[in-house]
């Protein structure tokens, strides 16, 4: 899985312009199938729960998706916004975490942490006009480095159980 995750960050990283417009599509259609199943949620439970919640909250996401859908280059900045968070609170706790609990392949989850902290930091200091390409540079980098931490880990791990094995 982690040699897999890392090709598909290379293959990223080759297109940045494409994975950009990509991940906001993706992002649009992934609330738009949201709002349809909120609104089918709350249709279902409206004699048993607060279905009226469901709908609207249902109606926003399509509305949202719709609009992301629409006007691609306004929801590809919005998206980097949300990313560029999602970066830097993800790294702060994935290095915090790593530190403190110092489990085996350690070290790359500090590495990780700091890699998403960069690159959230980057992103937030060039928008919004360098979100076109920034954004499939970041999610390239982000899975790159996912599936090399992914393949540590599961080297640690074999080594600790050819020890067990062993010992």
């Amino acid at each position: 899985m982690g040699l897999l995750i890392t090709l598909l960050g290379v293959l990223a990283l080759g297109a940045v312009a494409w994975t950009s417009l990509v991940s906001v599509l993706f992002y649009g259609v992934l609330l738009g199938a949201a709002g349809v199943l909120e609104i089918v949620q709350g249709v279902r439970a409206r004699d048993t729960g607060p279905s009226l919640l469901f709908v609207l909250s249902g109606i926003l996401s399509l509305l949202v998706g719709g609009f992301v859908l629409t006007q691609p280059d306004a929801g590809l900045v919005a998206l980097s916004l949300m990313i560029a968070a999602y970066l830097l609170a993800s790294g702060f706790f994935r290095g915090i975490t790593a530190v403190s609990d110092r489990h085996p392949g350690w070290g790359w989850d500090l590495a990780y942490g700091a890699v998403s902290v960069a690159l959230g930091a980057l992103l937030f200091l060039r928008l919004p006009t360098a979100s076109f390409w920034v954004l499939g540079l970041i999610v390239g980098v982000e899975i790159l480095i996912r599936g090399l931490s992914l393949m540590a880990g599961a080297l640690a791990v074999r080594g600790l159980l050819r020890d067990e094995r062993a010992g």
